[in-house]
Protein backbone atom coordinates (compact mmCIF):
# COMPACT_ATOMS: atom_id res chain seq x y z
CA UNK A 1 0.00 0.00 0.00
CA UNK A 2 1.50 3.51 -1.29
CA UNK A 3 1.44 6.75 0.79
CA UNK A 4 0.91 9.63 -0.69
CA UNK A 5 2.36 12.82 1.65
CA UNK A 6 0.25 15.87 1.53
CA UNK A 7 3.24 18.50 1.97
CA UNK A 8 1.45 21.31 4.08
CA UNK A 9 4.00 24.08 5.21
CA UNK A 10 1.97 26.45 6.90
CA UNK A 11 3.07 29.20 8.25
CA UNK A 12 -0.01 30.95 10.70
CA UNK A 13 -0.78 35.07 10.87
CA UNK A 14 2.01 35.82 8.16
CA UNK A 15 1.97 38.11 5.61
CA UNK A 16 2.61 37.37 1.48
CA UNK A 17 5.55 38.28 1.23
CA UNK A 18 7.21 36.35 4.28
CA UNK A 19 4.30 33.32 3.46
CA UNK A 20 5.97 33.69 -0.21
CA UNK A 21 9.57 33.46 1.15
CA UNK A 22 8.59 30.36 3.46
CA UNK A 23 6.96 28.33 0.16
CA UNK A 24 9.74 29.11 -1.74
CA UNK A 25 12.04 27.10 1.07
CA UNK A 26 9.77 24.45 1.41
CA UNK A 27 9.72 23.59 -2.30
CA UNK A 28 12.74 22.85 -2.32
CA UNK A 29 12.53 20.48 0.64
CA UNK A 30 9.66 19.53 -1.26
CA UNK A 31 11.43 18.55 -4.77
CA UNK A 32 14.77 17.11 -3.21
CA UNK A 33 11.77 14.56 -1.51
CA UNK A 34 9.83 13.95 -4.89
CA UNK A 35 13.80 13.13 -6.24
CA UNK A 36 13.75 10.46 -3.73
CA UNK A 37 10.38 8.96 -4.98
CA UNK A 38 8.25 10.65 -2.18
CA UNK A 39 5.21 11.06 -3.66
CA UNK A 40 4.46 14.49 -2.92
CA UNK A 41 1.62 16.93 -3.51
CA UNK A 42 2.40 20.36 -2.21
CA UNK A 43 -0.52 22.30 -0.33
CA UNK A 44 -0.05 26.06 -0.93
CA UNK A 45 -1.22 26.84 2.19
CA UNK A 46 -5.15 26.46 4.26
CA UNK A 47 -7.79 28.88 4.59
CA UNK A 48 -5.65 31.74 3.93
CA UNK A 49 -7.84 34.13 4.48
CA UNK A 50 -8.60 33.93 8.28
CA UNK A 51 -5.07 32.24 9.12
CA UNK A 52 -2.97 34.94 7.52
CA UNK A 53 -2.47 38.38 7.05
CA UNK A 54 -3.12 40.33 3.71
CA UNK A 55 -6.82 39.42 2.70
CA UNK A 56 -9.33 39.78 5.09
CA UNK A 57 -9.18 42.50 7.88
CA UNK A 58 -7.60 41.98 10.92
CA UNK A 59 -3.98 41.35 12.55
CA UNK A 60 -4.95 37.99 14.60
CA UNK A 61 -6.65 35.26 13.42
CA UNK A 62 -9.86 35.69 16.05
CA UNK A 63 -9.91 39.40 14.98
CA UNK A 64 -10.69 37.53 10.76
CA UNK A 65 -12.49 34.80 12.16
CA UNK A 66 -15.04 37.28 13.97
CA UNK A 67 -15.09 39.64 10.66
CA UNK A 68 -16.13 36.54 8.81
CA UNK A 69 -18.66 35.40 10.93
CA UNK A 70 -19.90 38.96 10.87
CA UNK A 71 -20.65 38.55 7.35
CA UNK A 72 -23.36 35.71 7.56
CA UNK A 73 -26.54 36.44 8.60
CA UNK A 74 -26.86 34.50 12.61
CA UNK A 75 -23.14 33.83 12.38
CA UNK A 76 -23.88 30.64 10.20
CA UNK A 77 -21.90 29.41 7.27
CA UNK A 78 -23.71 28.85 4.32
CA UNK A 79 -23.23 28.04 0.06
CA UNK A 80 -24.58 31.73 -0.54
CA UNK A 81 -21.32 33.72 -0.19
CA UNK A 82 -21.64 37.71 0.57
CA UNK A 83 -20.49 40.05 -1.97
CA UNK A 84 -18.25 40.79 0.37
CA UNK A 85 -16.76 37.91 0.28
CA UNK A 86 -16.73 37.42 -3.20
CA UNK A 87 -15.20 40.86 -3.55
CA UNK A 88 -12.30 39.15 -1.04
CA UNK A 89 -11.42 36.44 -3.45
CA UNK A 90 -10.26 38.28 -6.39
CA UNK A 91 -7.38 39.62 -3.44
CA UNK A 92 -7.17 35.93 -2.66
CA UNK A 93 -6.51 34.51 -6.03
CA UNK A 94 -3.76 37.14 -6.67
CA UNK A 95 -1.97 36.08 -3.72
CA UNK A 96 -2.75 32.64 -4.50
CA UNK A 97 -1.14 32.80 -7.96
CA UNK A 98 1.99 34.55 -6.33
CA UNK A 99 2.05 31.30 -4.28
CA UNK A 100 1.75 29.11 -7.15
CA UNK A 101 4.42 30.78 -9.01
CA UNK A 102 6.95 30.69 -6.51
CA UNK A 103 6.08 26.96 -5.89
CA UNK A 104 6.53 25.95 -9.06
CA UNK A 105 9.84 27.46 -9.67
CA UNK A 106 11.41 24.92 -7.58
CA UNK A 107 9.26 21.82 -7.29
CA UNK A 108 8.01 19.91 -10.43
CA UNK A 109 5.33 18.06 -8.58
CA UNK A 110 1.21 18.39 -8.39
CA UNK A 111 0.08 21.75 -6.02
CA UNK A 112 -3.59 22.46 -4.44
CA UNK A 113 -4.84 24.60 -1.60
CA UNK A 114 -7.13 23.81 1.23
CA UNK A 115 -9.87 26.25 0.57
CA UNK A 116 -12.60 27.74 2.68
CA UNK A 117 -16.12 27.29 1.05
CA UNK A 118 -15.91 31.23 1.45
CA UNK A 119 -13.00 31.56 -1.02
CA UNK A 120 -13.90 31.31 -4.08
CA UNK A 121 -10.42 29.71 -5.54
CA UNK A 122 -9.49 29.86 -9.42
CA UNK A 123 -8.48 26.60 -9.60
CA UNK A 124 -6.90 27.39 -13.03
CA UNK A 125 -4.06 28.14 -10.27
CA UNK A 126 -3.71 24.32 -9.01
CA UNK A 127 -3.72 20.51 -10.26
CA UNK A 128 -6.19 19.30 -7.49
CA UNK A 129 -9.29 20.98 -6.00
CA UNK A 130 -8.81 21.22 -2.55
CA UNK A 131 -12.11 22.10 -0.71
CA UNK A 132 -12.61 22.18 3.35
CA UNK A 133 -16.21 20.86 2.84
CA UNK A 134 -18.22 20.84 6.14
CA UNK A 135 -21.80 19.48 6.19
CA UNK A 136 -23.51 22.22 8.45
CA UNK A 137 -27.41 20.51 8.80
CA UNK A 138 -28.02 19.82 5.34
CA UNK A 139 -29.28 16.38 4.49
CA UNK A 140 -27.01 13.75 3.60
CA UNK A 141 -28.36 13.80 -0.17
CA UNK A 142 -27.47 17.33 -0.15
CA UNK A 143 -24.08 17.25 1.14
CA UNK A 144 -22.74 14.72 -1.28
CA UNK A 145 -24.60 17.00 -3.80
CA UNK A 146 -23.19 19.70 -3.09
CA UNK A 147 -19.64 18.45 -3.93
CA UNK A 148 -20.60 18.47 -7.60
CA UNK A 149 -19.96 22.39 -7.53
CA UNK A 150 -16.56 21.95 -6.70
CA UNK A 151 -16.33 19.06 -9.40
CA UNK A 152 -14.08 19.65 -12.40
CA UNK A 153 -11.42 17.56 -14.72
CA UNK A 154 -9.35 17.69 -11.44
CA UNK A 155 -9.50 15.78 -8.85
CA UNK A 156 -11.21 16.66 -6.17
CA UNK A 157 -9.88 16.16 -2.95
CA UNK A 158 -11.41 17.15 0.73
CA UNK A 159 -9.07 18.70 2.66
CA UNK A 160 -10.84 19.46 5.73
CA UNK A 161 -14.00 17.81 7.48
CA UNK A 162 -15.16 18.21 11.28
CA UNK A 163 -17.14 19.32 14.04
CA UNK A 164 -16.62 21.00 17.66
CA UNK A 165 -17.99 18.95 20.42
CA UNK A 166 -21.00 20.47 21.84
CA UNK A 167 -24.24 19.77 21.51
CA UNK A 168 -26.12 21.52 18.27
CA UNK A 169 -22.53 21.90 16.75
CA UNK A 170 -22.94 19.40 14.20
CA UNK A 171 -25.48 21.25 12.59
CA UNK A 172 -22.95 24.54 12.52
CA UNK A 173 -20.15 22.52 10.85
CA UNK A 174 -16.91 24.69 10.50
CA UNK A 175 -19.44 27.53 11.94
CA UNK A 176 -19.33 25.63 15.49
CA UNK A 177 -16.47 27.81 16.63
CA UNK A 178 -18.38 31.07 16.18
CA UNK A 179 -20.64 30.84 19.53
CA UNK A 180 -17.34 31.79 21.29
CA UNK A 181 -17.34 35.47 20.60
CA UNK A 182 -14.20 36.27 22.67
CA UNK A 183 -12.55 35.32 26.35
CA UNK A 184 -12.56 36.88 29.40
CA UNK A 185 -9.26 37.95 31.13
CA UNK A 186 -9.24 34.89 33.16
CA UNK A 187 -9.19 32.54 30.09
CA UNK A 188 -12.80 31.57 30.22
CA UNK A 189 -15.54 32.22 27.53
CA UNK A 190 -17.64 34.40 26.42
CA UNK A 191 -20.65 32.97 24.06
CA UNK A 192 -22.97 34.29 22.09
CA UNK A 193 -26.07 35.15 23.82
CA UNK A 194 -24.59 33.89 27.19
CA UNK A 195 -24.94 30.70 26.72
CA UNK A 196 -22.62 28.19 27.78
CA UNK A 197 -23.05 25.15 25.42
CA UNK A 198 -22.90 21.67 26.35
CA UNK A 199 -20.02 18.99 25.82
CA UNK A 200 -20.81 16.12 24.08
CA UNK A 201 -17.80 14.17 22.32
CA UNK A 202 -20.68 11.57 21.39
CA UNK A 203 -22.01 14.84 19.01
CA UNK A 204 -18.63 15.30 17.13
CA UNK A 205 -17.76 11.36 16.84
CA UNK A 206 -20.97 10.53 15.37
CA UNK A 207 -20.64 13.41 13.11
CA UNK A 208 -17.33 12.24 11.88
CA UNK A 209 -18.46 8.36 11.52
CA UNK A 210 -21.26 9.78 9.31
CA UNK A 211 -18.86 12.10 7.13
CA UNK A 212 -16.84 9.05 6.48
CA UNK A 213 -19.91 7.16 5.23
CA UNK A 214 -20.89 9.22 3.18
CA UNK A 215 -17.58 10.92 1.20
CA UNK A 216 -16.43 7.24 1.39
CA UNK A 217 -18.69 6.34 -1.86
CA UNK A 218 -18.70 9.73 -2.85
CA UNK A 219 -15.85 9.89 -5.88
CA UNK A 220 -13.42 12.35 -3.85
CA UNK A 221 -9.75 11.01 -3.84
CA UNK A 222 -8.55 11.41 -0.26
CA UNK A 223 -10.17 13.00 3.06
CA UNK A 224 -8.85 15.07 6.04
CA UNK A 225 -10.00 15.64 8.71
CA UNK A 226 -9.58 19.13 10.86
CA UNK A 227 -7.77 18.35 13.04
CA UNK A 228 -5.92 16.10 15.50
CA UNK A 229 -4.69 18.78 17.96
CA UNK A 230 -5.15 22.48 18.79
CA UNK A 231 -4.06 22.76 22.56
CA UNK A 232 -4.10 26.22 22.75
CA UNK A 233 -8.00 25.70 23.28
CA UNK A 234 -7.81 23.52 26.46
CA UNK A 235 -10.42 21.28 28.09
CA UNK A 236 -12.29 23.09 31.69
CA UNK A 237 -15.30 23.16 33.22
CA UNK A 238 -18.36 25.87 31.91
CA UNK A 239 -17.01 28.77 30.74
CA UNK A 240 -13.50 27.55 31.12
CA UNK A 241 -14.01 24.71 28.48
CA UNK A 242 -12.81 26.02 25.20
CA UNK A 243 -11.73 22.63 23.85
CA UNK A 244 -15.34 21.74 23.63
CA UNK A 245 -15.06 24.94 20.84
CA UNK A 246 -12.62 23.34 18.74
CA UNK A 247 -12.29 20.73 16.01
CA UNK A 248 -9.68 18.14 17.58
CA UNK A 249 -9.91 14.51 18.28
CA UNK A 250 -7.69 14.77 21.00
CA UNK A 251 -7.76 17.48 24.19
CA UNK A 252 -5.60 19.38 25.86
CA UNK A 253 -5.64 20.16 29.69
CA UNK A 254 -4.54 23.39 31.55
CA UNK A 255 -1.22 23.82 32.92
CA UNK A 256 -2.22 23.35 36.68
CA UNK A 257 -3.66 20.24 35.49
CA UNK A 258 -1.13 17.37 35.86
CA UNK A 259 -2.21 15.85 33.41
CA UNK A 260 -0.92 18.68 30.85
CA UNK A 261 2.89 17.33 31.69
CA UNK A 262 2.03 13.60 30.71
CA UNK A 263 3.87 12.23 27.64
CA UNK A 264 1.29 12.93 25.29
CA UNK A 265 0.52 16.03 26.97
CA UNK A 266 -3.23 14.88 25.42
CA UNK A 267 -5.85 12.40 25.77
CA UNK A 268 -7.75 11.00 23.24
CA UNK A 269 -11.62 12.02 22.63
CA UNK A 270 -14.42 10.01 21.52
CA UNK A 271 -13.86 11.08 17.66
CA UNK A 272 -10.30 9.97 17.99
CA UNK A 273 -11.69 6.27 18.64
CA UNK A 274 -14.65 6.56 15.91
CA UNK A 275 -11.90 7.47 13.03
CA UNK A 276 -9.91 4.37 14.01
CA UNK A 277 -12.54 2.10 14.13
CA UNK A 278 -13.83 3.27 10.89
CA UNK A 279 -10.36 2.99 9.00
CA UNK A 280 -9.60 -0.33 11.15
CA UNK A 281 -12.66 -1.46 9.29
CA UNK A 282 -12.38 -0.50 6.01
CA UNK A 283 -8.36 -1.67 5.46
CA UNK A 284 -9.36 -4.98 7.33
CA UNK A 285 -10.13 -6.70 3.99
CA UNK A 286 -6.72 -5.61 2.40
CA UNK A 287 -5.19 -6.93 5.32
Amino acid sequence: MGLTVFFNPWKMNEGVDGTCAYFEDAAKTAERLRNEDVDVIFVAGCEYTIFSKGVLPGESFNERAMWLGSQYPGGRMSEDIPQTLREKSVELNKVLRSFATVIRAKFNGPVTYSAGTWELVDWDIFDIVGIDYYRRGESKEQYVAGLQRHRSDKPLVVMEVGCCAYEGAADRGDGGFMLLKSTNPDGSGVFEGDVIPTRSEREQADYLKTQLSLLATADVHAVFFYVFSFPCMRRGEGASDLDMMCFSLVKHYPEQDPRSNAMPPWSPKESFHQVADFFRSILQPQL
